[in-house]
């Protein structure tokens, strides 16, 4: 409710009929989904969604193809009016919950090729990513999509080989944190040129 009403709030005082980009991370997913299905699938307001990232949700299953009536999966990085999500773990690593929350049939994007097949991304696809006080560290990880899962190798990080985390949840945004910002503004330069294709 306290998510709901801020964007309420939101809409009457600051949106002024701008587009909208939601972006959403473990519990804060759960409720973004909700807020799309209650304010933007099937309603007036979806056609100012640029987009939506929807990631890290282990607070409930993660997002389905079938998530949404109207906003669907997007397919490729300049797509406009979809969603993208992901769960990252270390390769070959499958989370306990992997049955009960359906991860194989779970929507998973590539946040460094933004495709949903399983083709591998290797580090040099990734612009950049963020780690301990935001220290900023080019082609932090690979990436591959695999029934469900965002696999990675561990971080190119210095002492990688120390590392022994399996769970990146934690880093969901973090390794693809600069291929995530100019996958943002691509899609909103292309929600512009639709719209004025549109209104011409």
């Amino acid at each position: 409710s306290d998510v709901k009403k801020a964007f309420e709030y939101y809409l009457s005082h600051y949106q002024e009929g701008r587009p909208v980009v939601i972006a959403s991370h473990s519990q804060g997913t759960l409720h973004a989904k909700r807020l799309l299905k209650e304010f933007f699938d099937g309603k007036l307001l979806q056609q100012k969604l640029v987009f939506a990232y929807l990631v890290g949700d282990i607070a409930g299953p993660p997002a389905q193809p079938d998530e949404f009536q109207f906003i669907k999966p997007a397919r490729d990085p300049e797509e406009t009016g979809g969603f993208a999500s992901w769960h990252t773990y270390l390769r070959n690593y499958f989370p306990e919950k992997y049955q009960t929350y359906h991860f194989s049939t779970a929507v998973c994007t590539n946040p460094l090729t933004w495709r949903l097949d399983e083709e591998y991304a290797p580090k040099k696809l990734n612009k950049g990513g963020v780690g301990l006080r935001f220290t900023f560290y080019p082609q932090l990880a690979d990436a591959q999509v695999h029934q469900g899962l965002l696999w990675i190798h561990k971080p190119y990080v210095k002492g990688r080989i120390f590392l022994r985390t399996k769970v990146w949840h934690s880093a969901d945004f973090n390794l693809f944190w600069q291929s995530i910002r100019e996958n943002v503004a691509l899609r909103i330069e292309n929600y512009w040129k639709n719209v004025e294709r549109i209104t011409r």
